[in-house]
């Protein structure tokens, strides 16, 4: 419930802050490898992405897909 309340308020800052098409930030971004992925990249030719669990500017946790080569985050999950 608690969770939910942080979804619905006004506080910008309440909601995940990293969007897809971002460069990625991992030092800026606290970012931990999660896992690997075998799907093309939105931006470039790589058939590779990287998985990370990443904190944003605000405290809130989410997890990303990123592309090694052009360092573009390509998904949330």
């Amino acid at each position: 419930m608690e969770q939910a309340d942080r979804y619905m308020s006004e506080d910008p800052s309440a909601i995940f802050s990293i969007h897809v098409g971002q460069t990625f930030k991992p030092y800026v971004w606290k970012a931990s490898h999660d896992m690997d992925f075998r799907s093309e990249c939105l931006y470039c030719d790589s058939e590779t992405l990287k998985g990370y669990k990443v904190e944003d500017e605000f405290g809130n946790l989410g997890r990303i897909a990123t592309c090694p080569d052009c360092d573009r985050v390509n998904a949330k999950y």
